[in-house]
């Protein structure tokens, strides 16, 4: 290990209980997972004449993903309202944007660990609450205090025990009647054309990691969270599902 890279892992030791990071485009941290610079995808969004939900649609996914998606929570939740909702990873606020104008929440609390996206976030979207991120935890939110907690195209990038963390702490978060709903890529996910992909670019594809759909429902059973229903959603190389359940 280099003195610089000792050095990079000891201030983002200490910055990370604070929410923030240092980082180059990436992170070395396995809890935290790679993602596209604010800098890079806002001039590439502005350059394309597109907005930048829209830019990541096309980059990473289909055009017009980023709506069915939402619109599909919604559908299989019965959401038409929600107090308080609670985001991990909004990255570039394309999804919080949408449930904000849908739910009109009196509360959005969101869970950033990249400090470009929080300093974007802050300007684009100033009603959310940002709480200290930690990458695996939702420490800051009270146990079953959220009408809805929701993440996307998260899931599916980090270290599968990081994600069952956070799946743990979203069945915490929610209370009685709630929605908590993520995409993931399944192995119902992995198709005879998906896989042709992944075995063609094998190097790119090592960013994915794949869950078992139905050990993850009885995951969520087990904490009084039930499976309600399901979508697949476009993804670069392939597809995850959007998995929606409600707490009992």
């Amino acid at each position: 290990m280099s003195v610089r890279h000792t050095i990079h892992a000891a201030v983002n030791k200490t910055l990370r209980p604070a929410g923030f990071q240092l980082v180059r485009g990436h992170s070395g941290d396995p809890a935290i997972s790679a993602f596209l610079p604010a800098k890079r995808v806002v001039k590439q969004a502005n350059q394309a004449g597109q907005s930048v939900g829209d830019f990541l649609d096309n980059y990473s996914a289909e055009p017009g993903s980023t709506a069915e998606t939402i619109d599909a929570l919604l559908e299989l939740s019965g959401l038409t309202t929600a107090d308080r909702v609670c985001e991990i990873g909004p990255g570039s606020g394309r999804y919080s944007a949408r449930i904000l104008s849908a739910l009109r929440p009196s509360s959005y609390e969101v869970y950033e660990t990249a400090p470009d996206w929080i300093a974007y976030l802050h300007q684009e979207l100033p009603s959310l609450v940002f709480r200290p991120a930690d990458g695996k935890t939702l420490g800051s939110t009270p146990s079953a205090s959220v009408d809805l907690v929701h993440t996307h195209k998260l899931l599916g990038y980090i270290p599968f025990a990081t994600a069952l963390g956070y799946l743990d702490e979203m069945a915490r978060v929610v209370r009685s009647g709630g929605t908590v709903a993520f995409d993931i890529i399944t192995d119902d996910c992995l198709d005879d054309s998906t896989t042709k992909v992944w075995l063609t670019e094998p190097d790119r594809m090592t960013i994915y990691s794949v869950a078992p759909r139905a050990w993850l429902a009885g995951f969520m059973a087990q904490r009084d969270v039930a499976l309600v229903g399901s979508r697949f959603v476009p993804l670069s190389g392939g597809r995850t599902e959007l998995l929606v359940f409600r707490r009992n």
